[in-house]
């Protein structure tokens, strides 16, 4: 079995640990494998109410591992070639998966977060991240590469073009509280208080009604490319559904009960 990524379930709340802390939790084939077939398992299971994804060690993902020669490949393949390949049946897929998530996911950056990792951060629903954590988009000045995974859809629409466009070209150190501060993450925690705070947030989390969080991320993508009357409609037909749910009754009669909401599958 391969242990790249470790799973545990405990309280409704799944957790995925990038488990390769002596190379910083690079990105192996085995481990990216593992990580879509994790991902695909758990959004079947009926027990999981929200995903954190981190890392063991020092960092939380350094991004896929550039040692190619650990790659299986076709006879006078291009490099090119192969890793689009693999972009297509493993590393797309993966973002894709976390999109189409039926629960929300929350990323715990507890350190180093460069290249491929800040892309799978950045496809989660919520982010938080140690204060002594840090991102950096290793692509185009190291490497001569775009960003990938995703992050040149999400960057400029977290934190606009021109930080995003000279974080991508110069690879300057992004540090966990200016992260926060430009709107890339949701919260940058004291060390100290880190693992209390993923913990509390997941729990929040996991507890809302089922489903909402995939209408939420859906909702917000089509409203980039919406005019302001389709994301009206949008939200009209959406709310049409989502108000005759039991879940809209629940949190109606907890609200005139003043208590919480106890929302089932």
């Amino acid at each position: 079995m391969n242990t790249d990524i470790l799973l545990s379930v405990q309280d409704h709340i799944a957790t995925l640990t990038f488990n390769r802390p002596q190379s910083l939790n690079s990105l192996s084939l085995g481990s990216i494998q593992t990580l879509l077939q994790q991902l695909r398992d758990l959004s079947v299971r009926s027990d999981v109410r929200a995903l954190v994804l981190t890392g063991q060690g020092r960092g939380f993902c350094a991004g896929w591992q550039l040692d190619m020669d650990q790659v299986p490949g076709i006879e006078g393949e291009s490099l090119g070639v192969r890793q689009s390949h693999l972009m297509a049946e493993y590393f797309n897929p993966v973002i894709e998966a976390l999109n189409d998530c039926p629960f929300p996911t929350l990323a715990a950056v507890n350190g180093v977060c460069a290249g491929a990792g800040v892309s799978l951060a950045l496809a989660c629903d919520v982010v938080i991240a140690h204060q002594s954590a840090s991102f950096v988009m290793t692509f185009a000045p190291r490497l001569g590469l775009i960003p990938d995974l995703g992050a040149t859809w999400k960057m400029p629409r977290l934190v606009g073009w021109a930080r995003a466009q000279a974080t991508a070209l110069l690879g300057e150190r992004i540090s966990a509280e200016q992260a926060a501060q430009w709107g890339m993450i949701w919260r940058a925690e004291p060390d100290a208080e880190f693992q209390s705070a993923v913990h509390d947030t997941a729990q929040r989390l996991s507890e809302g009604p089922p489903g909402i969080a995939k209408e939420v991320r859906q909702a917000h993508h089509a409203a980039q490319n919406n005019s302001l009357a389709q994301q009206l409609d949008l939200e009209r037909q959406r709310q049409r559904v989502l108000l005759d749910s039991p879940h809209f009754l629940e949190g109606v009669a907890a609200f005139v009960q003043k208590r919480e909401p106890k929302f089932g599958d």
